[in-house]
């Protein structure tokens, strides 16, 4: 896990200088197109809010890149269901429960004003338990699980907050398992 956090935060240290440098355009790739890096996230996140694990809480950290292709000034519908902004980051359990690094892609969707909905599918590796061993944690069946998001946030200036839903599990590929559900904040500075 060190290592996954420590590449993600290589990444976002040597993205930055050329995020900062690009000009801004709505959160979208800018006209000179020096920029990959659209977005950074932090955010705290109720842990396993329905199983074994609940009580405690996790760190996160994403990093959201420039959509496929690039968006239009106004994308419609299908430009933005065609463009997804891929994603990597990392969630860190405060208590020593599940941590895990995650990637995937992530739909972005107005609904008026400065108001959007999100939506991200994906997949992570965890570092939580296999098997049902241990009565205060949840058995996730497998290393590798599917993950998928919602949110409804607001938009102000260049920064983006964010009420999340998470979700993980191995959709009955693997061993049975609840899967883990995450509910929290996020706070996006865009780029």
């Amino acid at each position: 896990m060190k290592t996954t956090f420590s590449i993600c935060s290589l990444v976002v240290a040597l993205s930055c200088s050329t995020a900062f440098a690009a000009d801004y355009n709505n959160g979208y790739l800018s006209d000179t197109g020096t920029s990959f890096l659209s977005e950074l996230r932090m955010g705290v996140m109720a842990h396993d809010v329905e199983r074994r694990e609940k009580g405690n809480v996790d760190i996160q950290a994403e990093v959201l890149f420039q959509p496929f292709g690039g968006l239009a000034e106004e994308p419609s519908f299908w430009n933005r269901i065609l463009a997804p902004s891929p994603h990597i980051g990392v969630s860190v359990n405060t208590e020593g429960n599940t941590s895990y690094a995650y990637a995937g892609a992530s739909w972005l969707f107005p609904i008026f004003g400065p108001v959007f909905f999100e939506t991200s599918f994906g997949g992570m590796v965890h570092n939580g338990k296999l098997n049902d061993v241990d009565p205060k944690r949840e058995p996730l069946g497998t290393r590798a699980l599917f993950r998928e998001t919602a949110s409804l946030g607001f938009d102000y200036d260049r920064f983006r907050f964010m009420v999340t839903v998470e979700h993980m599990s191995n959709a009955g590929l693997g061993t049975w398992n609840h899967g883990l559900t995450n509910v929290g904040g996020r706070v996006g500075y865009k780029f």
